[in-house]
């Protein structure tokens, strides 16, 4: 029987360090949204008039960048030229 090298073995345990990686970052996702729901003030966070407009007015700019992308690609699509 032969005996695994220090490679083969630290092969087959990367993939469990990165599991166990993985439950870890989801366990602290849980309790996040966990907190974010039990606490009023951070559920409830107040925001001022101007912080609303300016992430009004970056979604919609957003929306017009992509329209006049998605207007650029189809007309390129469109009109293709030929030699």
């Amino acid at each position: 029987m032969a005996v695994p090298t220090t490679r083969a073995v630290a092969a087959k345990a990367a993939p469990a360090k990165a599991a166990v990686a993985a439950q870890r970052v989801a366990a602290a996702v849980v309790t996040s949204v966990a907190a974010t729901a039990l606490v009023p003030q951070v559920a409830e966070a107040a925001t001022t008039p101007s912080l609303d407009n300016l992430i009004g007015s970056v979604f919609a700019g957003a929306f017009v960048l992509a329209a006049i992308g998605g207007a650029v690609i189809g007309v390129a699509r469109f009109d293709q030229i030929r030699d």
